[in-house]
């Protein structure tokens, strides 16, 4: 699954300095990098390739603006695309027919993945795992919606990693990331785990460090974390590897 930010903070895409620019000569911006950097690992752990693909901030259709539309531009449920480059050839033509406008809302992405995901539980024997990567350059404007989302999801088959792009200040996100504080919700529920990566992308190019490796550094014990709480246990098991 994946989530792009289509605020106005973004910029106007037609010019060069915008985060959504569309270089002719084939250099990537920020959201692409990310798109192939991590979705080029990821996808190998997708048996069909087939990945929901969403966009939040903008207006579609001429219609008012939505926190949660369908990257492919399609109405309804179908919000799948094909392969990574399936999501890159949504993502350019989506910047062409919407107009990106905000505020920055994390909730109903969040909460789409989450009932997607709760949905495969009902499913007999299900050992399906989502990775949510949402990728933003801004604030997020309904921090305690997004934490709550956040811990309602937190005993389900999901981990969200949050690639931030551009200057901003990503200090709610730090918030979301609970790296040094557990996430409570408004009525005082506790987390059943941390779910929630955040990797600024200003911070990863400084070093040596890839933004795929920063990303991914959680997930194994987070999957792993909620296969233990519902005692799950493989389903081929070699007794001498």
């Amino acid at each position: 699954m994946v989530a792009i930010d289509f605020t106005a903070s973004n910029g106007n895409p037609q010019k060069s300095d915008s985060l959504h620019y569309i270089d002719v000569s084939g250099r990537l911006n920020s959201y692409q990098k990310a798109i192939m950097e991590v979705g080029e690992v990821i996808q190998f752990y997708d048996t069909d390739k087939r990945f929901p693909a969403w966009g939040f901030g903008g207006h579609i259709h001429g219609g008012a603006v939505s926190h949660c539309f369908n990257l492919n531009g399609a109405r309804g449920v179908n919000s799948e695309v094909v392969g990574v480059e399936g999501i890159m050839d949504a993502y350019s033509k989506a910047l062409k027919s919407v107009t990106l406008s905000g505020p920055t809302l994390f909730g109903p992405v969040i909460n789409t993945a989450a009932q997607m995901a709760a949905e495969s539980l009902s499913s007999y024997n299900s050992t399906k795992y989502y990775v949510l990567l949402i990728i933003t350059d801004g604030i997020v404007t309904d921090l305690q919606e997004s934490i709550n989302a956040v811990v309602n999801a937190s005993d389900l088959p999901l981990s969200i990693l949050i690639v931030g792009v551009g200057g901003a200040d990503f200090t709610s996100m730090e918030v979301l990331d609970a790296d040094n504080e557990v996430l409570r919700n408004s009525t005082g529920r506790v987390a059943a785990r941390d779910i929630v990566q955040f990797v600024p992308m200003r911070e990863v190019q400084k070093g040596n460090i890839s933004v795929v490796q920063s990303l991914l550094e959680e997930l194994p014990d987070q999957f792993l974390s909620f296969m233990r709480s519902r005692n799950i246990k493989p389903l081929f098991s070699h007794p001498n590897a």
